[in-house]
């Protein structure tokens, strides 16, 4: 069950295993470094030899700087438009910035530089650059022509231009071998740039002066046309008012005031036509008799009483006479004239009634005819007075214009030759009583960095690719062999016991019996320290209580006799021949529990020696009588001695001097080691440099 105090105690185990990752990465470059101090140190060297001869060699270049201020408009200017490009965009400010940049490294300006000061044909400006001046011209361009080039090419390489932040100052400088030329250069650039803005600047007003005539031309022109339409299309309007007829055509105030009263008339005429509509309708379907016009007519009403009497009276005479009678035919035709006249007065009053109706409509459809007639006229008088206002505002509109044009024009002719431009000098370059460069403070610095930089970039490469055994891991991954230890460089004496103490203890351990019983020591190569190791392991043994048989078995260069300080006589060599037994030449060293069996004399043959049965005899005859032997044996790359030797011996240790010997042929001393048939108990890294010493007892093969 996990809890905080777990991932805690966690979390600190691993910061702490980052932080020994870290602190043995640290250790090891420092070994690096160490080991590899002297190339570091001498690329350092170098780079700062170079640095200094190129300081000496250096000739010492000058640095004159003019100052110039570039604003928004040219000074001077007032008005809205100068207020409105005072505070214009930072986009457009940068852009004029960069553009009065590039308006510097420009040829023109160049050239123009070079006219100034008459530089084309002047020796002193080439010996100020440090320059051999042409004599001659090449391929199709003059001698002049290729000086002026020259030139050109040397004040545009050695001018530098400045924008500090984000100011509106320019810093002009230019940088040659003489102070006084570096200091005119720049202060005639200076001057050149702000003679070409003022030139500019007058190019502009001239083109401006120029394009504001054209377009004022332009604009009295339209003014001209627009009025004369409007004068035209008003004579023509008065025209057709005069030719017309001034009854039908009223002013134009009237006719609103005419139209109000005719529609009044058209529904008073439209009442009465109804009403006339009405009584002739009804004239026409009834009895004329029967007519209220007809009965309410004061003639007809007397016409009528007469017809009634005439009735009457003869009605009283047919009481008295027949038809026939005389009185009776006057009766009959008196009744019947007053039926004629009163019928005839009866269709006189319908056909009254029929004309009323008649006179009623035609005086709707006369005011209806002359209402359209002012509607006409009214509508024609309305597009009149649109068309007519809409020449008025055009020429209104030109008229606006010319006087702009005609404004601005004058403000520009007024301003014409007065005007400063937008680039005003600041400062004047002076002659600089100090070299620019060469920088030997700043030449130093960067040749140090640098030095140290390609030093470790070297010490990097060295360590990357050298395949040196210089610790146990290599030995371990490349070799196969587990390291028993490490002693540091102590030239060719002996070594100190105490060293190799922790080395005899790790033999004790390096099979499951213990110390093996016979121990072959060799190397890949001669002078690896092998004779002095086997020397001191002797040593610490016996300063462990054990009992050690020293065989110095490198009959080519026997050394064991020397470090014991014995006299040679007779050894090994002579046991292997049979001239003389064991006990008669082991001698003692001096040393408590160290025996030496010395080489002897040094044999013609030591592989046929070795390769008889006498070897495996000796070991035998003194297994009893020591806990371990330790055999000096031959460099295993320099012959089969060794080889011989590996199989009749129960373990071997390999010497190997740090940083000498290569992965490549140490794995094919072991490998040919181990085919002769010889174990490989570790291996001992003599000669360390640097002060890590480490002991690492556990690792494996």
């Amino acid at each position: 069950m996990s809890g905080p105090d777990t991932m805690a105690s966690d979390g600190i185990v691993l910061g702490e295993g980052r932080a020994a990752r870290f602190a043995a990465a640290t250790r090891h470059g420092w070994a690096v470094l160490r080991r590899h101090r002297v190339i570091l140190f001498v690329t350092m060297a170098l780079c700062l030899l170079a640095g200094a001869l190129i300081i000496l060699m250096s000739t010492p270049d000058y640095r004159a700087t003019a100052s110039v201020e570039v604003q928004d408009v040219p000074a001077g200017a007032a008005g809205s438009n100068a207020q409105a490009a005072t505070h214009g965009a930072p986009g457009d400010i940068e852009s004029l910035m960069q553009t009065e940049l590039e308006v510097l490294r420009s040829r023109a300006l160049a050239e123009e530089v070079a006219r100034d000061l008459a530089l084309v044909g002047t020796p002193t400006f080439f010996a100020g650059m440090d320059r051999k001046r042409p004599t001659e011209g090449a391929g199709s361009l003059t001698q002049r022509q290729v000086e002026q080039d020259m030139v050109v090419r040397l004040l545009r390489d050695n001018l530098e231009v400045d924008l500090p932040g984000k100011s509106r100052v320019l810093r002009i400088s230019f940088v040659s071998a003489d102070p006084v030329l570096s200091a005119r250069v720049a202060n005639s650039y200076a001057d050149s740039l702000i003679r070409a803005d003022l030139k500019r600047g007058f190019e502009l007003g001239v083109q401006a002066r120029r394009f504001l005539l054209g377009e004022l031309d332009g604009a009295r022109k339209d003014l001209a046309r627009a009025e004369r339409d409007l004068a035209v299309y008003a004579a023509r309007t008065s025209g057709a008012s005069d030719d017309g007829d001034d009854t039908q055509r009223p002013p134009q105030g009237t006719i609103a005031a005419r139209l109000a009263q005719l529609n009044a008339y058209r529904a008073q005429a439209l009442a009465d036509r109804i009403a006339a509509q009405k009584r002739w309708e009804g004239a026409r379907r009834a009895s004329p008799e029967t007519l209220p016009e007809v009965l309410g007519n004061g003639a007809m009403q007397s016409l009528m009483t007469s017809r009634a009497e005439a009735r009457a009276a003869i009605v009283e005479e047919r009481q008295f006479r027949k038809d026939a009678h005389p009185d009776m035919r006057e009766a009959r035709a008196r009744l019947a004239a007053l039926d004629d006249q009163a019928e005839a007065m009866a269709n006189t009053i319908r056909a009254s009634l029929r004309e009323q109706y008649e006179v009623a409509v035609h005086g709707e459809t006369q005011i209806a005819a002359e209402i359209a007639d002012l509607e006409r006229q009214a509508q024609a008088e309305r597009g009149r007075d649109v068309q007519t206002g809409i020449l008025e505002r055009s020429v209104d509109t030109y008229r606006m214009l010319h006087d702009s044009l005609l404004q601005r024009y004058r403000d520009m002719a007024s301003q014409a030759g007065f005007q400063a431009g937008r680039i005003q000098p600041l400062d004047r370059a002076a002659v600089p009583t100090r070299p620019f460069s060469p920088r030997i403070g700043m030449t130093l610095l960067l040749a140090s960095l640098g030095g140290m930089a390609l030093g470790l970039l070297l010490v990097a490469a060295r360590h990357m690719f050298d395949d040196a055994v210089t610790s146990a891991d290599t030995l371990t991954e490349r070799v196969g062999l587990p390291l028993l230890g490490s002693v540091p460089v102590t030239g060719d004496a002996p070594q100190p016991v105490d060293i190799f103490t922790p080395l005899a203890s790790s033999l004790l351990l390096a099979s499951a019996d213990g110390l093996p019983r016979s121990i072959l020591v060799t190397s890949a190569q001669e002078g690896e320290g092998k004779s002095l190791t086997l020397h001191a392991l002797a040593l610490a043994l016996a300063g462990l209580g054990k009992r050690v048989l020293v065989v110095d078995g490198d009959m080519r260069r026997p050394v064991q006799h020397s470090l014991f300080r014995l006299p040679a006589g007779r050894g090994i060599s002579a046991l292997l021949t049979g001239q003389a037994s064991a006990e008669e030449v082991i001698v003692e060293t001096g040393t408590s529990g160290v025996a030496l069996l010395p080489c002897g004399a040094v044999p013609p043959n030591p592989a046929e020696l070795l390769a008889t049965p006498a070897f495996e005899a000796l070991l035998l005859a003194v297994r009893d009588s020591y806990d371990t032997v330790l055999i000096d044996a031959p460099p295993i790359l320099g012959g089969t001695d060794t080889l011989l030797l590996a199989g009749r011996v129960q373990a071997s240790l390999l010497v190997v001097e740090w940083g000498r010997n290569h992965h490549g042929g140490l794995r094919a001393a072991v490998d040919r080691l181990r085919r002769a048939g010889g174990t490989i108990i570790g291996a001992i890294l003599t000669k360390q440099q640097g002060r890590a010493m480490e002991y690492d007892y556990h690792r494996g093969g």
